[in-house]
């Protein structure tokens, strides 16, 4: 009998998969992973099918899936998350059909807290948790944001943001000036 694949299961439930010459990966079946990714088997079984989340075997009937990739799927966006016509005026140079709420959250959020009135606002605040926007404030907010936006956003969310490298922030041009 010729044996090309081991499959291994830990005391904590976690599943081991090796192939032969190659390295041992962790591995869930298409159960768990629609646990894990709050999606249901069908929406599983297409990410399989597109390559999305790559199969590593079939085993007994079911698929198993690489575990690390399937963590990684969960903490990206899979499906479309459009934007909501309203907040066109914020985005001229970019389709709004091209943009993706989760994708694109950088941007978004970016010109949303530095240009947007009430009603954007309101519904940045609705699609977003309120750790994402610090977290953004503090990684990406001196970079993105007008110095204004950034006092406002920061003393709202009680954020301090990430200062800026040194060359960043020196100023040659102000030198040049008579």
């Amino acid at each position: 009998m010729k044996i090309d694949s081991i499959l291994a299961r830990e005391e904590g439930g976690a599943l081991w998969y090796k192939r032969r010459g190659d390295r041992s990966r962790r591995a869930c079946t298409v159960s768990e992973a629609v646990k894990i990714l709050g999606r249901t088997r069908r929406q599983v079984y297409r990410y399989i099918e597109d390559g999305t989340l790559p199969a590593l075997d079939k085993f007994l009937g079911e698929w198993l899936l690489d575990f690390s990739s399937v963590e990684q799927a969960a903490a990206r966006p899979l499906s479309r998350q459009p934007l909501p016509e309203h907040l066109g005026v914020f985005f001229p140079e970019y389709s709004l059909l091209a943009l993706n709420a989760g994708r694109d959250r950088v941007l978004i959020m970016a010109r949303l807290l530095d240009g947007g009135g009430m009603g954007a606002v309101r519904w940045l605040f609705n699609r977003y948790k309120l750790n994402e926007l610090r977290v953004f404030l503090k990684q990406e907010g001196k970079r993105l944001l007008s110095a204004r936006s950034l006092r406002w956003w920061s003393l709202v969310l009680n954020v301090e943001p990430r200062a800026l490298p040194s060359w960043r922030a020196a100023d040659p041009w102000r030198r040049m000036r008579p």
